[in-house]
């Protein structure tokens, strides 16, 4: 509630100062967790340590990409971790946390060999990392079961039932390449990949 009453005085100007003392306090550190148990050492981090230490959590992530497959005909997707066993973290960092964050089940520390003062991640490696996981969900990674040369037959379409050769993929547009032998002449034909599958 005093957070409301001092954005209603003073709204644009003290809200953005206030941002860039909290930017230059942090840095960006990364979390050697178990693969598999990134989520619980999120969990931890954003929860029990941030609940201990208020002033000296920021943002966790997991960068994750959104990985398409296209299995007889059906599109599936899920999320796929970019770097399993790692989180990262925005921390202000302190000796104590350092400790309760090596203490901590599911975590082998920070690397490289957790020894040391963990490094701060540099600005360039992190607005990488930041850019991959918010295009996530517009540069898709797209699983198709078939190669260039493999034979495929079309399966719905004006080409049902035809038989070709995949002469080209285009993940970015879903589509493929298809050479077809029609009347003994050559015919380059693109296909949606829901359209295809292998022989």
């Amino acid at each position: 509630m005093v957070e409301e009453e001092i954005s209603e005085q003073a709204p644009v100007e003290e809200d953005t100062s206030g941002e860039e003392k909290d930017n230059s306090r942090f840095s960006w550190y990364v979390v050697n967790s178990f693969s598999g148990y990134e989520k619980r050492v999120m969990n931890f981090l954003e929860g029990q340590l941030s609940r201990k230490y208020p002033d000296s959590v920021g943002e966790v992530l997991i960068p994750t990409q959104e990985i398409t497959s296209n299995v007889r005909g059906r599109k599936t997707s899920r999320k796929k971790k970019l770097y399993p066993g790692y989180v990262f973290v925005q921390l202000d960092l302190k000796p104590e946390i350092i400790m309760d964050i090596r203490s901590m089940s599911n975590v082998s520390g920070f690397p490289p060999m957790n020894q040391g003062n963990p490094e701060p991640l540099t600005d360039p490696e992190i607005s990488r990392l930041k850019g991959q996981a918010d295009g996530s969900g517009k540069a898709q990674i797209i699983r198709v079961p078939y190669s260039v040369g493999q034979t495929v037959r079309v399966t719905e379409g004006p080409f049902n039932n035809f038989t070709g050769v995949v002469e080209s993929i285009n993940p970015e547009r879903g589509r493929v390449r298809v050479i077809f032998t029609i009347f003994g002449r050559k015919a380059p034909v693109e296909i949606d990949f829901s359209q295809v599958r292998p022989v």
